[in-house]
């Protein structure tokens, strides 16, 4: 994993590097190639955002961390996340993901769809040995349920050009922003919370993570390192983000409409897509609503007892958002 994003919180890097050993010492395939493939998937550029949130959230705490649970905790949410971008992959038909071949590409799909289940089991069983009671299993269980509703309302909504921003929220909520949830929901609940701390830590990553995906999709729009071009690689795979759903509602929806239903966009047609997102406002709108989700963790933080542990988890969200 690449920590150099925490070289400026030095107690959180070495509980993310006792995170990221745990998660190596769990995923073991006995199929040297495939465990070598998965090793690599581990050691790529992820960031660890998630586990991070977690063990920040329980630095808010009272409860002692016993036998690294809340590294364990934060393991199995990197595990999971990584399950799930397995199979993203294989759905998107990639061959890079953070500029390393994907299991699919090395393995073929099939390989990569079983490595993806092995991981989910991973979760699972890291899951068995921290898990304070079945309450706690059951929470954590739903975030399964969560993120695979998610991918399935993006997936039967893919080339709709009448998809609503509702749907686009409750879409994003589940494959995204409900892992960010459940990240700060554990981190209270491991270390001793009380139930309204926890459903406000809850909240607070809630937002957190609809704003990350919608930058993520924003990315989509930003010119590419090699072309100078935007992809619009979502557009093209027929997942209508935030700025595409907004132009849709302007004068230009007849105009982007009949481009968006060609079956296939040249390079001309994708400009011309990009010239409508701009004209129509839609890149400036979905800045401002990622904004408003900000503003709104911020405003649940303040609700925190202040704290040098708040202050850190202030200065972590104001970094990955910078």
């Amino acid at each position: 994993m690449d920590l150099s994003l925490w070289e400026n919180f030095t107690s959180l890097k070495e509980k993310l590097t006792e995170t990221e050993i745990i998660m190596d010492n769990q995923i073991k395939v006995n199929i040297p190639e495939f465990n070598d493939g998965i090793k690599n998937l581990i050691d790529g550029n992820g960031k660890m955002l998630r586990s991070a949130l977690l063990l920040l959230a329980a630095n808010l705490g009272t409860k002692p961390d016993i036998d690294q649970q809340y590294e364990k905790a934060a393991a199995s949410i990197e595990i999971i996340h990584l399950a799930s971008l397995v199979h993203d992959d294989v759905i998107d038909e990639s061959d890079l993901r953070r500029g390393k071949e994907t299991l699919n590409f090395n393995f073929g799909i099939h390989n990569a769809v079983y490595l993806g289940d092995y991981l989910f089991t991973q979760y699972f069983e890291l899951l068995l040995k921290y898990a304070p009671n079945f309450e706690n299993l059951k929470y954590n269980v739903k975030v399964m349920e969560d993120l695979l509703a998610g991918e399935l309302n993006q997936s039967v909504e893919r080339y709709d050009v009448n998809r609503t921003e509702n749907q686009y929220f409750k879409a994003i909520k589940g494959k995204t922003a409900e892992l960010f949830r459940i990240s700060m929901g554990e981190g209270a609940i491991l270390s001793g919370g009380v139930q309204h701390q926890i459903a406000l830590l809850e909240k607070i990553g809630l937002q957190i993570g609809m704003a990350f995906q919608i930058r993520d999709d924003l990315r989509d729009f930003e010119p590419d390192v090699e072309t100078s071009k935007p992809t619009l690689n979502d557009v093209q795979s027929g997942i209508y983000t935030l700025p595409v759903i907004h132009a849709l509602t302007t004068s230009y929806e007849e105009e982007l409409e009949i481009l968006l239903k060609k079956d296939q966009l040249n390079s001309a047609d994708l400009e011309k897509v990009i010239n409508i997102i701009e004209k129509s406002g839609g890149i400036d709108y979905a800045r401002k609503v990622l904004q408003n989700f900000l503003d709104e963790a911020f405003s649940l933080l303040r609700e925190i007892p202040d704290s040098s542990e708040r202050t850190e988890l202030e200065k972590v969200i104001h970094q990955l958002f910078s």
